[in-house]
């Protein structure tokens, strides 16, 4: 609830700060590339155990796409919190609470973007923390998600923004059908 109620008074401020303040224009066409890292409050339950929450590291956060118009924005975005879990067993070892979601981004204001999407939800080996080959394995699922940040920084075609995340995601894993949601802030890097 605290983590919530956290989320909830950040993206009201993004909201309030993209709106108050006046800024030069900027030009947004073309391709879009961006990249967020921030910190994730995270809530998972799994059938037959007990929930849990932690916060952890927030990444690779990657949104891949192109400007349709001058506000609205069509891209894969591939969202990531990390996590420690030890199920069925084995040791204690970081996982991604990940995914890949088409996604629509709209600038409500010149600095202020919402963004939302719905896609693939996945449950993944952190890369670094793979000992053997049976932790290997990949679980997929759905999940949806919403955003919402403001450019603080422009130069050129690069912006760097403060943005908040919500995302719900579940996936099948051994264990059974494994539900989650995550809180994000973080900062991200774009270039258009």
């Amino acid at each position: 609830m605290r983590s919530l109620l956290i989320c909830i008074i950040v993206l009201l401020s993004l909201s309030l700060s993209a709106q108050s303040t006046e800024f030069k224009s900027f030009e947004r066409k073309g391709l879009i590339i961006g990249a967020a890292f921030g910190v994730s409050s995270i809530h998972l339950s799994f059938p037959e155990q007990a929930s849990f929450s932690q916060t952890n590291a927030s990444f690779p956060n990657i949104k891949i796409g192109a400007m349709i118009s001058p506000k609205l924005a069509i891209l894969a975005y591939l969202p990531g919190t990390v996590y420690s879990y030890s199920g069925n067993g084995s040791r204690k070892r970081d996982r991604g609470f990940e995914g890949i979601v088409p996604s629509v981004q709209y600038w409500l204001k010149d600095r202020w973007w919402l963004l939302g999407g719905a896609g693939l939800g996945m449950d993944a080996p952190a890369f670094y923390d793979i000992k053997n080959e049976s932790e290997r394995k990949f679980y997929f699922g759905s999940t949806l998600l919403a955003g919402t940040g403001v450019e603080l920084w422009r130069w050129k075609n690069c912006a760097l923004d403060l943005q908040g995340r919500v995302q719900y995601g579940t996936a099948k894993m051994p264990e059974g059908i494994r539900k989650g949601v995550a809180f994000s802030v973080g900062v991200g890097l774009n270039l258009y």
